[in-house]
């Protein structure tokens, strides 16, 4: 009934578990520090994709714009005229009609 003073109050065991809780705080703190720096790098990598897109969207209009420009109709007549080009107006009444149901071999015949 009587214990003796030199055995040990705690059982081993009881080491041995707060050993082993102790590892599973750590590994959970660790483990939890390397899913929110996975979690900080993945948005950092969409802010940098969505910021690569809204500069192409920026680009696209850019050249939609250019294009528009380019297909100016008095536009492209006044380039016409300052680099000189041989190119001349023509009347719509010079334009003939192609009807696509004519079964030439697909190509275009000019009758005069």
């Amino acid at each position: 009934m009587n214990r003796l003073r030199s055995e040990p109050k705690t059982h081993p065991s009881v080491f041995i578990t707060l050993i082993l809780a102790a590892l599973v705080v750590v590994s959970g703190g660790v483990m939890h520090a390397v899913y929110k720096n996975s979690q900080v790098q993945t948005e950092r990598l969409i802010d940098q994709s969505r910021k690569r897109i809204d500069q192409t969207q920026v680009q696209i209009r850019m050249v939609d714009v250019h294009m528009d420009k380019m297909l100016d109709r008095f536009e492209m007549k006044d380039r016409l005229r300052e680099t000189g080009s041989a190119l001349v107006a023509i009347t719509p009444a010079s334009l003939d009609e192609i009807n696509p149901s004519q079964d030439d071999g697909g190509m275009a015949v000019v009758k005069e």
